[in-house]
């Protein structure tokens, strides 16, 4: 299958899939008029299979599709989207990140632009309780070089290596020593030089300047990968990896890749999400992990996904998945989990994306 379209396939009860229907896929469909090639940034947001949305990077502008029951599509209305439609004032865009329910922008000036679910201030404009179905910019932070979307808490990376989150603090998310919401933007304590950030569902990754990984949040996973179980409202150090040169969080467990093509991984493995061994049919071998460990399978992976309880990833060109499959989210027109990697028949994609609290997968 080489394709001339963005694809997408999994649950799609919300619009998701972005192909005029609310149907699931066990297959990959294409997405209505987005081209390959168009996209230059594709994530996925939502809690559960029923709340996924979607956000497409189109050069500088925005579009989004899928469940907008908070806004979180952002064109002003509450109606969901079952195709692509533009998100309105957002211009020079060069970042976008998708939460639970609530979504994040980054322009070229280093402002930071948020719309959906506000709950829990993650829109980070002074209130909670509420939603906003168009963006508005967040104020009250320097100049932001990335951003990153939990799914009630949002990050953002400063120029100057700073961290700053807010939303949601009831994990440790937001990394400041309190459990405490925060409507506003605070900064992560003792984090500088930091150069990458990552969020999933209730925990934050950070990539520093000497190549290490730091994490906080939730941790019941082991997805903190600090030989523990124990949440931690601060940052602490991820075990054992050196060398580090990416970040991937999912939505309870997490990769990191390395200068020599390594990749790691840690935290939830109920469906063999780490894909560690040869032994993936063997329960035991799902075990979750507290730690980092090799995935050698993964050896030289040009892009890796991180889902609910599923991922996938382009190694030398070709396209696997892998992981729980009860809604066909891995693509192989079966509902059937696979604890081993499973060949799709794309060809001619470079980047693959997966919801991260629910049951869908994007080739793009």
């Amino acid at each position: 299958m080489t394709g001339n379209t963005v694809l997408s396939w999994g649950a799609g009860d919300a619009s998701q899939l972005g192909n005029g229907t609310v149907a699931d896929s066990l297959g990959p469909v294409s997405v209505t008029s987005l081209a390959l090639g168009e996209v230059d940034q594709l994530v996925s947001g939502g809690l559960d299979s029923n709340s996924a949305f979607v956000l497409a990077r189109t050069g500088t502008t925005v579009k989004a599709w899928g469940d907008n029951v908070a806004g979180q599509i952002g064109n002003g209305g509450d109606a969901d989207q079952s195709v692509p439609v533009t998100v309105p004032r957002l211009t020079n865009i060069k970042e976008v990140a998708a939460g639970g329910m609530h979504a994040l922008a980054l322009d070229t000036s280093g402002q930071v632009w948020a719309w959906g679910d506000n709950a829990y201030g993650q829109l980070g404009n002074n209130r909670t309780g509420d939603h906003r179905n168009v963006p508005d910019r967040v104020q009250g932070m320097p100049k932001v070089k990335q951003v990153a979307a939990g799914g009630d808490f949002s990050l953002a990376l400063l120029e100057n290596g700073q961290v700053y989150a807010w939303g949601r603090g009831m994990y440790g998310q937001l990394g400041n020593g309190s459990r405490a919401t925060s409507p506003v933007p605070r900064q992560v304590t003792g984090l500088d030089k930091i150069v990458a950030i990552a969020a999933g569902v209730h925990h934050a990754l950070v990539l520093t300047a000497d190549n290490t990984v730091k994490s906080w949040g939730y941790n019941l996973h082991g997805q903190l990968g600090n030989s523990s179980t124990k949440s931690s409202n601060l940052p602490v150090d991820v075990d054992w990896i050196e060398g580090v040169n990416g970040i991937i969080a999912g939505a309870f467990h997490n990769y990191a890749t390395t200068s020599d093509g390594e990749v790691w991984g840690w935290g939830n493995n109920q469906y063999g999400q780490l894909l560690e061994d040869e032994n993936f049919a063997d329960t035991a071998a799902r075990t979750n992990r507290t730690a980092p460990v090799e995935i050698p399978l993964l050896k030289g992976a040009q892009s890796l996904a991180a889902g609910a309880r599923h991922a996938a990833a382009i190694i030398g060109g070709k396209v696997f998945t892998w992981g729980h499959n009860d809604e066909g989210q891995l693509g192989n027109g079966t509902t059937t989990p696979a604890y081993v990697e499973v060949q799709l028949p794309a060809t001619g994609y470079t980047k693959v994306a997966a919801s991260l609290g629910g049951n869908t997968t994007y080739l793009y």
